[in-house]
């Protein structure tokens, strides 16, 4: 039994409208994040590829000079640029180097120059070393948002454009309730409610001028919106409230509707319709729930990564265990430190856990010292 009584012919039917819409701002959305991946690509790619190799084999030239070499933070994302001039087997070079990390310390930095001894053109900053596995990180996450986010905005797009083509071509069709999860300029955005649960997939239509979704009361007293699920389309198809997108004669278009509002008028639909316009409050804090639990899962897999570095690491030098320490609070930062002492205590301290000489562990008192 379907959860509104709307009496369709029982034939084939086709969609007489375009009835699915791309993303919203699909193509600037497209254009920005393909410009923002081709810009971290060449800002920082090469770089990255130089120090990678620099790492397979690095040689440090003390007597090389690091010129115009300037770090800056913004809000934890750090860049470091710097001219790096240095003689190597009677042969001069002069490089220029960039590279970014995270780091919320803003510190000064003590760095060397450090180059491949396989390609002795190929040139780095000791740090860029150092934050070598934070640097591919930073990279690869910004890739991912920006290429993934590239590459999702086109599949939605693809998705509604052959959804548009199937639509075209009758097909039998059974109704489903959607939730109307947004409205703006004409677009609606919704989601499939069928067994009462919300589906993840959020479909977006537009409907012409003086047009409206059809919303309706099931018999739980659920507000839903109308649609129908044709038997060659994945995707549901939202109705307006004068069954214009469905291609029927007005003798069958008047009969469901007769039908419907007579069993809405029952329900007391009007008022409850009235009364289910979508939440922006609701809408905010779904949000916010969604951002505190990937700050969650977040802090959690980074204390833990955290906790295995300073008590089980064999390398107190680990790029990533390294920098999350740094950034850990004080107390944390010290202990933290301790326990690396107790493994790494005969060997230099590794950054996060250096005194003022940038060599000497900070927890031993003499290290506390100032001068």
């Amino acid at each position: 039994m379907s959860f509104v009584d709307l009496p369709l012919p029982n034939r084939s039917i086709a969609v007489a409208e375009r009835p699915f819409a791309a993303p919203a701002g699909f193509l600037f959305a497209i254009v920005t994040m393909l410009a923002l991946f081709g810009f971290f690509a060449v800002w920082q790619g090469p770089g990255l590829w130089r120090d990678i190799q620099i790492n397979q084999n690095p040689l440090t030239l003390p007597q090389a000079e690091v010129l115009d070499g300037e770090c800056s933070t913004r809000r934890g994302l750090t860049d470091c640029d710097a001219r790096l001039v240095y003689d190597y087997k009677g042969k001069s070079y002069d490089t220029q180097v960039s590279l970014a990390f995270i780091d919320f310390s803003g510190s000064d930095y003590l760095v060397d120059v450090v180059i491949s001894a396989d390609k002795p053109e190929l040139a780095t900053l000791s740090l860029g070393l150092e934050m070598l596995w934070n640097r591919l990180a930073v990279f690869a996450v910004l890739i991912l948002i920006f290429a993934g986010g590239a590459i999702a905005m086109v599949l939605a797009g693809l998705r509604a454009w052959n959804s548009n083509r199937a639509a075209a071509t009758p097909g039998r069709v059974q109704l489903v309730p959607v939730q109307i999860t947004d409205t703006r300029n004409g677009f609606v955005s919704y989601a499939d409610y069928r067994n009462g649960k919300r589906s993840p997939r959020v479909t977006r239509t537009k409907f012409a001028r003086g047009q409206e979704p059809l919303m309706a009361v099931d018999a739980s007293g659920n507000v839903v919106a109308v649609a129908v699920q044709a038997e060659h389309i994945k995707l549901p198809v939202l109705l307006d409230r004068g069954l214009e997108r469905l291609a029927l004669s007005d003798v069958e278009r008047r009969n469901a509707l007769a039908a419907f509002d007579a069993e809405q008028s029952g329900r007391d639909a009007v008022v409850q319709i009235a009364a289910a316009k979508p939440s922006l409050a609701k809408r905010a804090m779904r949000g916010l729930i969604a951002v505190v639990v990937v700050l969650v899962l977040a802090a959690v897999g980074i204390g833990g990564y955290w906790l295995y570095y300073v008590t089980n690491t064999p390398d107190a030098f680990d790029s990533l265990g390294m920098e999350i320490n740094n950034l850990m609070p004080e107390p944390l930062n010290l202990w933290g430190c301790t326990q690396l002492e107790a493994r790494f205590g005969d060997e230099r301290a590794p950054f996060g856990c250096v005194a003022d000489d940038y060599q000497s562990w900070k927890t031993r008192p003499t290290s506390k010292t100032k001068s």
